[in-house]
């Protein structure tokens, strides 16, 4: 007798699982059914909620701003594109900006050093490329020098017409350099000048030598003049036995 009896069927026979076949054999066992709700998994689709798997670009993604697709980068946003000045025309000095001389000639000379010989006399003209507000301010900085041997403050008007315009205009600079150097120059020569005369009114001499101070206000005046003609005309202009201190 076996230990595991079987019961009887009372004549009818055992339901078939659903997979049975007679060519099987033995019998195979239920096969798994689905969940209630979930769907079934086909081979080589994604899960449910993940997203697709490519090379390409996934789902919702964008591109970074700025960047182009295809055909070469784009520029970041907010970069404009440099333009390069047009030829015949050198790019403005350093500092030099708003000033029609900025686009000059004279703003590719780096600010202190020596300028050529083109940028004085008549043939100048193309080197400053000063527009007439220039011409008539480096008039006026010549003009109050020249004042200053008749009222004794224009000198002011000059320096500060100077430290206004120094980095906006290289004309403007020049012209307000060179007189701002010419009125050093007439400093030192009117103290030395004082102080020579005064010590040598002791042995009577020094009246003469006092006489000189009107003769070098004279011509500071003049030169001042020539040299704000010269200005109003848009030219540069170099003034003798003056040194260049001031740049």
């Amino acid at each position: 007798m076996s230990d595991n009896p079987q019961q009887p069927n009372n004549g009818h026979s055992q339901p078939m699982p659903p997979n049975y076949s007679p060519q099987s054999g033995s019998q195979q066992p239920y096969t798994q059914q689905p969940q209630h709700g979930s769907q079934p998994q086909q081979s080589g689709e994604a899960q449910y909620g993940s997203q697709p798997q490519n090379p390409q670009q996934q789902y919702g993604s964008q591109p970074g701003y700025g960047s182009q697709q295809a055909g070469g980068a784009q520029q970041p946003y907010g970069s404009q594109q440099a333009h390069s000045a047009p030829q015949g025309h050198p790019q403005p000095g350093y500092g030099f900006q708003g000033a029609s001389s900025a686009q000059s000639a004279a703003a590719g000379v780096p600010m202190g050093a020596e300028l050529p010989d083109a940028a004085y006399g008549p043939n100048s003209l193309g080197f400053w490329n000063a527009d007439q507000s220039e011409r008539t301010t480096a008039l006026w900085s010549h003009l109050a020098h020249a004042a200053t041997y008749v009222v004794g403050v224009g000198w002011i008007v000059t320096l500060i017409l100077f430290i206004i315009n120094k980095d906006k205009s290289p004309f403007l600079r020049h012209h307000g350099a060179q007189s701002l150097n010419l009125l050093i120059i007439g400093v030192i020569a009117a103290f030395g000048i004082g102080l020579i005369g005064g010590i040598l009114t002791i042995v009577g001499i020094g009246f003469l030598i006092l006489l000189l101070l009107p003769v070098l206000s004279i011509y500071m005046i003049v030169i001042e003049i020539i040299a704000g003609m010269a200005a109003n005309r848009g030219e540069g202009y170099r003034i003798p036995v003056t040194p260049n201190w001031i740049k």
